[in-house]
């Protein structure tokens, strides 16, 4: 279960936050993650739940924002959502290209907001 690693990376993240704002009580947080980022999100919830448990920040809440896959055609610049994680075989829904196209978005995981005081 690698989101409790990926959480203890967000919490000394927002810990670091804290600090640098002179933030003592966390109220919430926002995760954004990727669809191609293999996050299983009541995985991330309970890694929340025990890493927030007892601490300082028991209490807080934690919304997760899944981020849509994004892609960009290298002929056409045509930027499309496709459904799915097929996306390398499918054509450019524009010009009909096969599986050469940019990521925008939809990968990864971070820490995109933090309500504290």
């Amino acid at each position: 279960m690698h989101e409790i690693s990926l959480m203890t990376n967000i919490m000394d993240i927002t810990s670091q936050e804290m600090k640098k704002h002179g933030a003592t009580k966390l109220i919430s947080i926002t995760v954004r993650y990727g669809v191609l980022s293999n996050v299983v999100p009541d995985s991330l919830l309970f890694a929340f739940e025990a890493l927030t448990h007892k601490t300082p920040y028991e209490g807080a809440k934690i919304i997760l924002v899944e981020e849509a896959l994004s892609l960009q055609c290298h002929l056409c610049e045509h930027t499309f959502s496709p459904q799915g994680k097929e996306y390398l075989y499918i054509p450019c829904p524009a010009c009909q290209t096969q599986g050469s196209f940019k990521l925008l978005a939809g990968e990864g995981i971070f820490l995109d907001r933090l309500e504290a005081e």
